[in-house]
Order: C-alpha cells, then structure tokens, then sequence
C-alpha cells in the first residue's frame, strides 16, 4: 500500500501537493470511472475529476489546469503532465523484482562459467547459462533459461528476462530490460549468390553493442555487424517483434513500434520516431528528428 505522503516525497517538480491527508493510502491505480476508497486517480478532465470524486478515490493527481475542489475527503496534487505523473508515482507500486524472487541470488540449477565475473546482488535464474569471461554488472538480473554467451557483458541493474540469448562478444549497457524471447547477436544475413551451387555464407564476425537505458520487447531479433557493430544507441525504446539487421545503427531516444523491420547497413539518427509495421531499407541514412508512419517503406535517405 503506497500513501499520500510517499508520493509526496518523491524527488520531482512533476508533482505538487494541493491539499487533503497526506496519510491517505492507495493499493492500487486506477480509471477515473474504476476508482474506490483504494485508488489513486489521474485526472485530465473536468469529468474525469468529478467522476473520481463520486466514487470516493483516495489520492487524485490531476491536470494543473482543472479546478480542484477546496473540500473533500481526498488527497490531491497537480501537475503539467498527466503522463509524466503517471510515470514517476506508478513506480511506487511496480513489484516486477518479485517476479525474480528466489532463495538463492545465484540458482543452484543455473551453470556460471568459473571465469566469469559477476557483481554485487546479481540474481542469476534457474536454467540460466552464463559463459567464459562475461562480465555482469551489480545489481542485474538474469532470467530463467537465459544465455548469456562468451565474452559478452551486461552493464549494472539491467533485467535480462527469460529466455533471452546474448550472443558472444556483444554488450548491453546498464538500467535496461531486455524482454523474453529477444535474441540480441544472431548472425547477420550475409551470403554470396552463386549460379552454379547453393549461396555462401559470409562469416558474421562483429557483435552488437547496446547502450544504457534501453529497453528491447518481446521476440525482437538484433543480428551481430559483419565485420564491426550493430549498435542501438541509449535511451532508445523497441516494442515486440522488431527486427534490427546486420551493421545497423538507431540513434539515441528512439522510439520503435512494435513489427519495424530494419534492413542491413542502415543507419537512423537520435529522436527517430516510427509506426507499427514499417520497414527501413538497406544502406539508408535517416538523419535526427524524423518521423515515419506505420507501414511505410523507407527506400531512400532522409
């Protein structure tokens, strides 16, 4: 149960206390129209508010613009961003680091080669494979079933969730979350057409180089560079079912919708913003601030 007063110690100018008792408490968020005595409520509008209001919400955060009432039984705060709001107060009542929960910080059925370096509070899950010579930054977490492959490293507080594979070499930063079923350094698509036999494989010899603060979705596949890095540069945000080709680079605080497919040797710029199901051709550069509809090709630079 998260109280009036937590939220008011938040560290944020997001948030301002109005008025009400700061001892009032919340299990929960929840819609205006869903509220109870045990909820807290972001509001935007007028109506919003007034709804809050009727079914008794206990602690109600609302657009600074709307006409708080000067007496009623709940807590209030405003703010000049809803969505922001709900952002900062939301983390209060996150309880994911349960979901890796576990006796033992290190699983006794996970495999940790002798070589590899862990550091303080890593939790490492049943299943979990990590390699020859990583690296694991404090405070990170490995999910069930993992693979964390040779030479590879993950930066401090980062949550691998199960099922990931992390090829070898390659490197994802520090505060990131990585989503179960992501494969981040497969081998790029790389093969010589032949006439007379079946194509040639060219050997996918670089890695991928995540940096901090990014967070990759579900079933998204990141293929290792050719020869140098693939590389997702910090802050960027991929959804589910994305895929990032061979020698890629995005730029810093992207954000990409869920179905973005990435062709090799491309390269988009910080800011880059895209609809679901678009796709970006080979050896296209798309330079800082722009953004593309879903399903829309790419075909030529910008």
């Amino acid at each position: 149960m998260i109280s009036a007063q937590q939220i008011h110690e938040i560290p944020s100018e997001v948030l301002k206390y109005i008025h009400g008792p700061l001892g009032a408490k919340a299990l929960k968020i929840l819609p205006p129209e869903c509220a109870n005595a045990e909820a807290v409520v972001f509001v935007s509008k007028q109506a919003q508010l007034d709804s809050a209001l009727k079914h008794n919400a206990s602690i109600v955060i609302a657009h600074k613009d709307l006409q708080i009432p000067e007496k009623s039984h709940a807590c209030f705060f405003t703010t000049p961003h809803i969505q922001l709001a709900v952002a900062t107060v939301a983390a209060l009542f996150d309880k994911k680091i349960q979901r890796f929960q576990q006796e033992e910080h290190i699983h006794p059925r996970s495999f940790i080669h002798a070589s590899a370096l862990l550091g303080k509070n890593v939790i490492v899950g049943s299943g979990a494979v990590i390699g020859a010579e990583t690296h694991i930054g404090d405070g990170s977490i490995i999910g069930a079933n993992s693979v964390i492959e040779t030479h590879a490293r993950v930066g401090s507080n980062t949550i691998i969730h199960p099922l990931v594979f992390l090829g070898a070499y390659c490197e994802v930063g520090s505060f990131c979350e990585i989503h179960p079923h992501t494969t981040i350094g497969a081998d790029g698509f790389g093969f010589v057409p032949l006439k007379a036999s079946h194509p040639i494989k060219i050997p996918q010899l670089g890695r991928v180089v995540i940096g901090d603060h990014v967070e990759i979705g579900s079933n998204c596949a990141i293929d290792r560079a050719a020869m140098t890095e693939t590389h997702i540069r910090s802050g960027t945000k991929l959804d589910n079912l994305c895929h990032i080709a061979h020698n890629c680079e995005i730029g810093e605080n992207s954000l990409i919708a869920a179905g973005f497919m990435m062709a090799g040797s491309s390269k988009l710029g910080k800011n880059f913003v895209v609809g679901g199901g678009a796709v970006v051709s080979d050896h296209v550069e798309v330079s800082d601030n722009v953004m593309v509809a879903g399903l829309s090709g790419v075909t030529n630079d910008i």
